[in-house]
């Protein structure tokens, strides 16, 4: 299994408002607000790009002297860069938000609540607390815990834990996404643990000319949509072994 990077807890301040006791006779009846979900979606976008070259000529470097036209700011980017432009995290909730990622995971009526994105493996090198960090939140996932705060009584979780462009002299270009997917019941361990990654072709990405930077664009958000469209079905449903 993959090992997830960090996140950080989102949190939210309720605010209560009172009446005063000379107005309250005089003051219109005001509707109950809808009771929130008591059921919780917490997803990671993540920030860790790869890009991996295993042609002939293995290596990326500055991978591509289109990464120059399509950067647009005379800096030559590799495809991490791009990716990291093309693909950030609010891009990738927005790409499964169109999807609607509650009822693609059959969990329907469950709050979606959104988690800091985990980092860049690199970072995790350079960064002893961080690592020290992630260190603790694996170790949380290999014993079955929930990794954010939440109590809620129905509850899952998906981390995205990579994002990965792959080109093969035999295969051509592909983008593989990943993550780990798993539901809780009201308390105890974690009852359904799903993980991996699927791939999808890559034609546009990274440009080649100027003309084919939106479609390349385009093209990378749509594979990562048909990665996670696949992966549930192929990984989170079907009796797949792991």
């Amino acid at each position: 299994m993959s090992k997830v990077p960090l996140f950080g807890a989102v949190s939210a301040v309720a605010l209560m408002l009172g009446v005063p006791a000379q107005a309250q006779d005089a003051a219109p009846a005001v509707p109950a607000a809808a009771p929130a979900s008591a059921c919780e979606l917490h997803v990671w976008p993540t920030e860790n790009y790869i890009g991996i070259n295993t042609g002939l000529l293995s290596g990326f470097g500055l991978v591509g002297a289109v990464a120059d036209i399509a950067a647009h700011d005379g800096r030559v980017k590799t495809v991490k860069d791009l990716m990291r432009d093309y693909l950030g995290p609010d891009v990738q909730i927005a790409e499964l938000n169109k999807i609607g990622i509650a009822k693609a995971l059959k969990l329907d009526g469950y709050a979606v609540i959104v988690e800091e994105p985990t980092p860049f493996n690199e970072d995790l090198k350079k960064n002893p607390a961080l690592k020290a960090k992630w260190k603790a939140i694996d170790a949380r996932i290999k014993a079955g815990e929930r990794i954010s705060t939440s109590t809620a009584p129905c509850y899952a979780e998906l981390v995205g834990n990579m994002i990965f462009y792959h080109k093969a002299m035999m295969y051509g270009s592909n983008l593989f996404a990943g993550w780990v997917y798993r539901e809780f019941p009201a308390s105890g361990k974690a009852s359904k643990t799903k993980f991996g990654a699927v791939k999808n072709p890559l034609e546009d990405f990274p440009a080649k000319s100027a003309e084919k930077i939106e479609p390349a664009k385009l093209e990378l958000r749509d594979a990562y949509a048909k990665d996670f469209v696949e992966w549930v079905d192929k990984k989170v449903f079907k009796a797949t072994p792991e």
